[in-house]
């Protein structure tokens, strides 16, 4: 069942859809009083930025409720369960943003939209860049396996990942 919120989006979807010319006049109209007044543009744009300096956390707050359903206290026990770390590497969030490090990303299933867990960037970004395919991931491992000296590590790493899925997952 659709909220209140989602149904605005569809009906504004439906009407921008359907109301093609009239949006695009609107916009004309907007670009053209924004060319006449540059300095209001940079005002407006200058609060913009402060405000979500001043505003990032319950901005990401909203933001992470909106994409994945899940509330500031439900990412704050996930983060507890964690430890505080990332689910696949153990390691805490090294990268930043301003200087200041980002908080862990919600790992979610693309196809299902099911929440998985929390990962560091470095993490997340690999997750994706294998297209989330386990297949991938294997013949990852079966290449980096041929390509080096030692033994190969898939059955152990294998066993301890069993070890640890009571805690970690």
């Amino acid at each position: 069942m659709l909220d209140a919120r989602e149904k605005n989006r569809l009906k504004a979807a439906e009407y921008r859809k359907n109301n093609l010319d009239k949006i695009k006049d609107i916009n004309r109209r907007s670009k053209a009083k924004q060319r006449q007044n540059p300095e209001k543009v940079l005002e407006i744009r200058a609060y913009q930025a402060l405000y979500r300096d001043k505003n990032r956390n319950v901005l990401k707050d909203k933001e992470r409720e909106r994409k994945f359903g899940i509330s500031k206290i439900e990412y704050a026990k996930m983060f507890h369960s964690q430890n505080g770390v990332c689910a696949i590497c153990s390691n805490p969030e090294t990268a930043t943003r301003k200087g200041v490090i980002k908080a862990l990303a919600v790992d979610h299933d693309h196809n299902t939209g099911k929440v998985r867990g929390l990962l560091c960037s470095e993490c997340n970004i690999g997750i994706g860049k294998l297209k989330e395919n386990r297949n991938n991931f294997l013949l990852a491992i079966e290449y980096l396996d041929y390509h080096s000296n030692k033994e190969k590590v898939v059955t152990d790493f294998v066993v301890l990942q069993k070890e640890k899925q009571n805690v970690r997952y």
